[in-house]
C-alpha cells in the first residue's frame, strides 16, 4: 500500500525542518514566510520490532532495512507550502498548498507551540499567539476548500437528489475520488455530521460545512506536531492543547533532532531516534557539551525524545492503523524462492483480509488466489482470513 504522508502548518513554523529531521533531506529553510514554495520530498521511515527476533533468524531486508532487530519502513513524505488565512481564496501560496496535499493519506501538522508567530507566520513576542488558533484555522481552511469542490456543482447535484431520486452520496464521492476520500469515508463523514440524505434540499450551508469537515477527519485525518517544545513558552501551551486532543499531540523538536543527528555524524554522541537514548563519546567543545546537555534536561527527560519518529509511528500505526505484514515463500525458512529471508514488508490497513493482500502484492495472486499459511503455525487461512499486526504468510496460487 503507498502511503503519501503531508506535512503541513503556517509559514516558518518548522515544517520543512521537520522533514529535513524525519527523512535527512536538505531543503531550504529561513526565518521568512514561503521558504517553501515548491514542495519538498523526501523518505521517512516508521519502526517496528522485526519479526526476526521473535521467529530466531537472521533477516535479509530488500524493500525496508532492519537496523539492531528493528525494522525501518519506508514512507513518502512532502511538505507543502505554508497556509495561511484564506487559503482556499487562493491566498498567500494556497492554491498550490490544497493541491500538493491532495494525494496525502494523512496530516502531519506542525505547530510552532511556544506561540511566536502569528497567523501569517510573522515573529511576534514568545507566548502572545495561541497555537490552538494554529490547529482551528487550518482545519477551517481544509474544510472551506472541500466546500469549495462540492459548490461547484452542488445546486445541480441537489435538483437531482430532489427530482430524479439520485444518491447525493455518489455525488459528493465522485466529487472526491481526486482527494483519495473514499465512499466509506462520505458514508462516515454524513453519519457524523448526523445528516439526512433523503431531505438534501434541506441542508443549509452550516450543514453543508459540518459534512466537509467530517469529511477532512474521515478521509484525510490530522496530528499535531507541537513543535519548538524546548522554547520557555511552549510546556503551557502543550499542556493546554494537550486536554483538548490528546494523544494526537505530540511534543517534538525537529532542529534539536538535527543536532543530535549532526553531532552523531561527527562520532561525538550515540543517539537513537526511535527512542531517545543519548549517550557522549567525547570529543565535544564546551559548547557542544552545553548544548547535549541542554537537550538531555529540557527535552529528552521530560518528553523521552524529540518526537520526530514518534509522530510518524503514531500517524502510520495509531491513526491510519496500518499493519506491517511479510510474505514468504518457504514457511520453513521463513524465506522467498531466492532464500531471502523475511526479505519484504508491506503495510496494509487493518482488517485486510488475506486475499486482498495477495491482491496488493500482484493481481495475478489475487485472480488465482487457493488459500494463504501462516508460517508460524503452518496452518491453512481461507481467503476472508484478516491478518494481524507482523502475520508472516505464505499466498498459495494456482499456476
Amino acid at each position: 500500500m503507498s502511503i503519501l504522508i503531508g506535512i503541513v502548518g503556517k509559514p516558518s513554523s518548522g515544517k520543512t525542518t521537520f522533514l529535513n529531521a524525519l527523512c535527512g533531506t536538505s531543503a531550504k529553510t529561513a526565518d521568512y514566510p514561503f521558504t517553501t514554495i515548491q514542495p519538498n520530498q523526501g523518505v521517512g521511515f516508521v519502526t517496528t520490532p522485526c519479526v526476526c527476533q521473535e521467529l530466531g533468524v537472521t533477516c535479509n531486508p530488500r524493500n525496508s532495512e532492519c537496523i539492531d532487530r528493528v525494522r525501518k519502513i519506508p514512507i513518502k513524505i512532502i511538505d507543502v507550502a505554508g497556509l495561511v488565512p484564506g487559503a482556499y481564496e487562493g491566498k498567500g501560496m494556497g492554491n498550490q498548498f490544497l493541491s500538493d496535499l491532495a494525494q496525502a493519506d494523512i496530516l502531519i501538522h506542525v505547530v510552532d507551540i511556544s506561540g511566536s508567530l502569528n497567523e501569517e507566520g510573522e515573529t511576534v513576542d514568545p507566548g502572545s499567539h495561541d497555537p490552538m488558533k494554529d490547529v482551528n484555522f487550518l482545519e477551517n481552511e481544509i474544510a472551506a476548500w472541500i466546500r469549495g469542490i462540492l459548490k461547484k456543482d452542488w445546486d445541480r447535484a441537489v435538483r437531482k437528489a430532489d427530482t430524479e431520486k439520485k444518491n447525493i452520496v455518489d455525488f459528493i464521492t465522485d466529487k472526491m475520488t481526486g482527494l483519495k476520500i473514499t465512499r466509506t469515508d462520505i458514508l462516515k463523514a454524513v453519519n457524523l455530521a448526523n445528516l439526512n440524505t433523503s431531505t438534501v434540499k434541506d441542508w443549509t450551508d452550516d450543514d453543508l460545512l459540518q459534512l466537509c469537515h467530517e469529511i477532512r477527519k474521515a478521509g484525510k485525518p490530522i496530528i499535531i506536531a507541537a513543535n519548538k517544545i524546548d522554547r520557555p513558552t511552549a510546556k503551557s501551551n502543550y499542556d493546554r492543547l494537550k486536554k483538548e486532543f490528546g494523544e494526537i499531540i505530540i511534543p517534538t523538536s525537529a532542529l534539536t533532532d538535527i543536532v543530535l543527528k549532526n553531532l552523531v555524524n561527527q562520532s561525538k554522541v550515540e543517539y537513537i531516534s526511535a527512542s531517545g537514548r543519548l549517550n557522549s563519546l567525547g570529543n565535544m567543545s564546551p559548547k557542544e557539551e552545553s548544548i547535549v546537555n541542554k537537550i538531555q534536561t529540557e527535552i529528552l527527560e521530560p518528553y523521552g525524545t524529540t518526537g520526530i519518529f514518534e509522530t510518524l509511528n503514531k500517524a502510520v500505526f495509531n491513526i491510519l492503523q496500518l499493519q506491517p505484514i511479510y510474505p514468504v515463500a518457504d514457511v520453513t525458512h521463513f524465506s522467498d524462492n531466492d532464500g531471502k529471508i523475511l526479505p519484504d514488508v508491506f503495510l496494509v490497513k487493518k482488517g485486510t483480509t488475506i486475499k486482498e493482500f495477495a491482491g496488493i502484492i500482484h493481481q495475478d495472486l489475487f485472480k488465482n488466489f487457493i488459500h494463504g499459511i501462516d508460517a508460524r503455525t503452518n496452518r491453512r487461512t481461507s481467503e476472508k482470513h484478516e491478518l494481524q499486526f507482523g502475520d508472516v504468510v505464505k499466498i498459495v496460487a494456482a499456476a
